[in-house]
C-alpha cells in the first residue's frame, strides 16, 4: 500500500535525516515524485533565456535536484546498512528510474552549453575557489560522461549506464546473501582448540541467538578472522577459508555472468567516451590520471617487494618446520594467518588478544577524537538523532565559536542485513556556510560479554 505523500519522509528530508522512520513503501512513490520535481525545475533552468549567471545555472540545477539526489543517498544508504526484502526489491525498482535520469541529465547537450556559457562570464571568472572548483567539475562531468554525444551513441550509453547501476547493485547484494548463507556449526568445546575466549564467547552467543546448540561462525569479519587465525584444527580453517573466498561464486548468488558483463559495458563506455580503456576513463581526474600509470606503480610496487614477500614466507615455512618437523608441507593460504599469529608470539611475545582489554570501542573513539579535536580545534559531542539500528551512535562537530560545522553516525559492528567493508559516505553537503552531514560504517570486531571490542 503506498503512502500518501504527507506520511513519505523521503519527499521532505531535513538535516535530521528520520532513518527510523522510512519503510520500504516510501521508496517507489518518494523517487517518482521527486524525479517529477527535480525533471520540471531542470525544464525551467532550460527555459531561462537571460544571461547565465550562478545563480540561475549552477546554484538552479544543483537546487533542482538536491531532493532527489538526497533520498536516493538516503535509500542507498538503507539498502547497504539495513536491507529486508522488500526494501531490496523497492530500491532495485528505483534504480532504473534515477539512473536513466541521470545518465540523461549528465549528458544533456543544452544544459552543458548553458554551463559553458556562463563558463566565459566575468562572474565566473571572480568565482570564490569553491565555486570555481565546482564550475570545473562540472563541465568535466559533462564531458565525461557524453554531453556531446549525439543520436545512436548518447542513446546506447544511457542503455549502459542503467544497465551497470543495476549489475553492479546486484553484484554487491549477491555478495551480502552469499556471505549470510555459511554457517558453520562446531558441536564441542574440544573442536575449538586454539581459539581464544573472546571468540569462544561470541561464537556461542551466535549459535543460542539462533537458537541452536554448539558454536556458530559465519563469513563476518569478527567471525572468520579469529577462526582463520587461532584455530588448531586446519581442515575447518581450509573449510571456511575456500568459503570465503568463493562466496558469490555459484548458485543463485553467482556473479560470475554479472563480471563478464560489467566488464565489457565499461569498456564499451569507454570507447563510446573516447578513452582507451575503462581505467583511463575513472582515473582521469584522480592521481594516477591514466591505466598505465596504475599499471606502472602497481609493476614497481611488486618488484619492490618481492624480496622481502619471498624471505618472509620462507621465514613462515621454517617456523612452521621448527615446530613440526622438516617434513611439514608447504604453507596453504588458510595457514598463513596462523602461523604468522604463532610466530609474533614465539619471537615477540606479542598476542592480539591480551591488547583486547585495552582498546574498547569508547576508548579508541575518544582517542581518536582527542587527536582529531586538537588538530582541527573543535569540539566532537555525542548527540541523538534517529537512527537504523540501535548499536549507531552519532556526533555532532562544533567549532571554537560554539557554531554547529558537521554531524556524522559511526555505525561500527557487522549485521547480517549490513554489506561488509568499511566506508564513509556524504549526506548533505555544506550549503551557505551550513553544517554537514556524513556517516562512517565499519565492520569491525564486536563487543562479548567479558571482552570489549578492539577496533583495528
Amino acid at each position: 500500500m503506498t503512502a500518501p505523500r504527507a506520511q513519505n519522509p523521503l519527499l521532505d528530508l531535513g538535516f535530521e535525516l528520520p532513518f527510523d522512520a522510512i519503510r520500504a513503501e516510501h521508496a517507489v512513490p518518494a523517487t517518482d515524485a521527486l524525479l517529477a520535481e527535480a525533471s520540471a525545475a531542470l525544464d525551467a533552468v532550460r527555459a531561462d533565456v537571460s544571461p547565465p549567471s550562478y545563480a540561475n545555472t549552477l546554484g538552479a540545477m544543483e537546487a533542482a535536484t538536491a531532493k532527489l539526489e538526497l533520498a536516493s543517498t538516503v535509500l542507498e544508504h538503507l539498502e547497504s546498512v539495513a536491507t529486508t526484502d522488500a526494501l531490496r526489491e523497492a530500491y532495485n525498482q528505483t534504480i532504473p528510474k534515477t539512473t536513466a535520469f541521470w545518465s540523461a541529465l549528465s549528458m544533456d547537450h543544452g544544459l552543458y552549453e548553458r554551463v559553458k556559457a556562463f563558463s566565459l562570464t566575468a562572474e565566473a571568472a571572480s568565482l570564490d575557489p569553491t565555486r570555481a572548483r565546482f564550475l570545473k567539475k562540472t563541465l568535466d562531468s559533462f564531458r565525461r560522461n557524453g554531453a556531446a554525444l549525439e543520436g545512436d551513441k548518447k542513446t546506447r550509453l544511457e542503455a549502459i549506464d542503467t544497465r551497470l547501476s543495476e549489475i553492479t547493485t546486484r553484484f554487491s547484494q549477491n555478495v551480502l546473501d552469499s556471505t549470510n548463507a555459511y554457517e558453520l556449526y562446531l558441536p564441542t568445546e574440544a573442536s575449538l582448540a586454539g581459539l581464544p575466549d573472546s571468540a569462544k564467547v561470541a561464537a556461542r552467543e551466535a549459535a543460542a541467538a539462533q537458537g541452536k546448540d554448539g558454536w556458530r561462525f559465519t563469513l563476518h569479519a569478527p567471525s572468520v578472522i579469529p577462526l582463520l587465525t587461532y584455530l588448531d584444527d586446519r581442515v575447518v580453517r581450509e573449510q571456511v577459508w575456500r568459503a570465503y573466498n568463493t562466496r558469490a561464486t555459484s548458485g543463485d548468488h553467482d556473479n560470475g555472468p554479472l563480471l563478464q558483463e560489467i566488464v565489457a559495458l565499461r569498456a564499451e563506455k569507454a570507447t563510446l567516451l573516447g578513452y582507451q580503456n575503462f581505467a583511463d576513463l575513472v582515473l582521469e581526474s584522480r592521481m594516477a590520471a591514466t591505466g598505465a600509470r596504475a599499471r606502472e606503480f602497481v609493476d614497481d610496487l611488486v618488484t619492490r617487494t618481492e624480496a622481502a614477500f619471498a624471505h618472509e614466507n620462507d621465514e613462515l615455512l621454517a617456523f612452521r618446520r621448527e615446530l613440526e618437523g622438516p617434513d611439514a608441507e608447504a604453507l596453504s593460504p588458510w595457514d598463513v594467518g596462523y602461523y604468522a599469529e604463532k610466530l609474533r608470539r614465539a619471537r615477540f611475545d606479542f598476542d592480539e588478544e591480551e591488547l583486547r582489554p585495552y582498546f574498547p570501542v569508547k576508548g579508541v573513539l575518544d582517542g581518536l577524537f582527542a587527536i582529531v579535536q586538537r588538530l582541527f580545534d573543535v569540539r566532537i559531542e555525542p548527540t541523538t538523532l534517529p537512527t537504523w539500528d540501535p548499536e549507531v551512535t552519532t556526533y555532532r562537530i562544533v567549532d571554537p565559536d560554539g557554531a554547529h560545522v558537521a554531524t556524522f553516525y559511526a555505525d561500527l559492528f557487522p549485521r547480517e542485513n549490513k554489506r561488509g567493508g568499511a566506508w564513509m559516505h556524504p549526506l548533505i553537503s555544506a550549503v551557505d556556510g551550513g553544517p554537514q552531514l556524513g556517516l562512517f560504517c565499519a565492520n569491525n570486531t564486536k563487543p562479548t560479554a567479558d571482552k570489549p571490542a578492539l577496533l583495528t
